[in-house]
């Protein structure tokens, strides 16, 4: 994910700081799932991903736009 990446974190540290397993951030990354988070944690991930929540929601939103397009396309 680019917000991850933009912040300098891996999966892990990520996945820590939310109380998460590293495997829902790579599932939420490749579009597999979404997130699926207390106000808490979704006021958490803004502050590690260092971003405003209006870019957290175009990253989750590209991201499942992006996978729905791999999908269609594998058909």
């Amino acid at each position: 994910m680019n917000l991850r990446k933009k912040a300098g974190l891996t999966q892990r540290a990520i996945a820590v700081a939310l109380d998460v397993r590293e495997s829902t951030i790579s599932e939420w990354e490749r579009g597999l799932s979404t997130p699926h988070l207390r106000p808490s944690q979704v006021k958490k991930m803004l502050e590690v991903y260092q971003c405003s929540l209006d870019e957290l929601i175009e990253a989750f939103e590209g991201q499942e736009a992006e996978a729905e397009a791999q999908t269609n396309g594998n058909e």
